[in-house]
């Protein structure tokens, strides 16, 4: 400091001067860090990952690092990593990338909503059980439909507090009995949930949407637009289903079979579920999502235990070949009436 500066009594800002060393710091060190091998990065990784103040861009180089023991230590621990980076990572890295970010004290619901969908069962897991990860209501919906023959993944989901109450029900409904009775000595508050005979599902949907329901102009739009650009898919339904958007998944079942609308509509409101098992196993969907498109039209929203795993059953035994004959054969048939081409059905919604 000059003479100058010091008779006049200012003092330069010792915070910015800290911030520009780190970052001078972390801009030598990032550099050396590209060159060292990988062991020495990882003991400087392990540094950087519990100090508050590591340089931001060297914290996310050695993040991105494809040698996970330079990336497990700041994915796993670092509070200098900012969302973006993360979801990165997520989406980019390999399975142990994932791993260590489900670890994190905190996971933002972001972050999770890849995890669910693209890591391995280890890694759904993981973030099932770390209670410091949100999860929005895309990825309860992943998990449930994950949880289908993993006990291990089903009881970490159920043991969650912020589960949704429906999606519990649901995971209660197809959990084995061996689930369903560790989650009853685990969680004593919702013991009786687990021993009610019926899976109840929340929704209004009758009150909304009755059978002589039309409304469906803005659905028709928003799924169309889904169809014409090859986005109508089987997680697109489940989604749809799953979250209590009757109008949009019936246009969807409309346009994915080719039939009119009413018939969609019929087929997920009827007592006879005979039908929607059809045109679900026409498109080859898996349980989970047919499940999902038989709680969205059950009448009085409940479906007991017993039917469910007899519907089940009915479901397994269908041949996709024979349901697509079955669709052409009414397709066919509703074509002869109108008169139309191959394509009237779906000009019909």
């Amino acid at each position: 400091m000059s003479a100058g500066a010091l008779a006049c009594g200012r003092h330069p800002d010792r915070r910015h001067l800290f911030r520009g060393a780190i970052w001078t710091f972390g801009e030598v060190i990032g550099r050396l860090a590209q060159e060292i091998e990988a062991s020495a990065r990882a003991k400087l990784a392990g540094k950087l990952a519990c100090s508050s103040n590591a340089p931001y861009a060297l914290t996310r180089q050695m993040a991105s690092d494809d040698c996970i023991d330079v990336a497990w230590p700041v994915l796993s621990q670092s509070e200098r990593l900012d969302t973006e980076t993360l979801i990165a990572c997520a989406k980019n890295k390999s399975q142990q990338h994932l791993l260590a970010i489900s670890k994190r004290q905190t996971v933002p619901e972001a972050v999770t909503d890849v995890l669910v969908v693209r890591g391995s069962p280890e890694v759904v897991t993981s973030v099932a059980s770390n209670a410091g990860a949100s999860l929005s209501k895309s990825g309860f919906l992943h998990l449930v439909r994950r949880s289908e023959g993993d006990s291990i993944l089903a009881e970490s989901v159920g043991l969650r507090k912020d589960i949704p109450r429906h999606l519990f029900h649901q995971l209660i409904a197809k959990a084995s009995e061996e689930v369903r009775q560790k989650l009853k000595r685990e969680r004593p508050d919702i013991e009786h949930q687990v021993h009610r005979v019926v899976v109840d599902v929340t929704g209004a949907i009758h009150a909304r949407f009755g059978p002589a329901s039309k409304d469906y102009f803005t659905a028709k739009r928003t799924v169309a637009k889904l169809h014409e650009r090859g986005e109508l898919t089987e997680d697109k339904v489940f989604e749809l289903a799953h979250s209590l958007k009757f109008n949009e998944t019936t246009v969807a079942l409309s346009l994915l079979c080719g039939l009119p609308i009413d018939v969609a509509e019929r087929a997920l409101i009827e007592k006879d579920r005979e039908t929607v098992l059809i045109l679900a196993k026409s498109l080859d969907f898996s349980w989970p999502t047919t499940m999902a498109l038989l709680f969205l039209g059950a009448a009085n929203y409940r479906i007991t235990v017993g039917e469910l795993d007899q519907l089940k059953i009915d479901f397994h035994r269908l041949n996709v070949k024979a349901c697509r004959e079955v669709v052409t054969i009414y397709r066919t048939r509703k074509e002869e009436v109108f008169g139309g081409s191959s394509q009237q059905p779906r000009r019909m919604i």
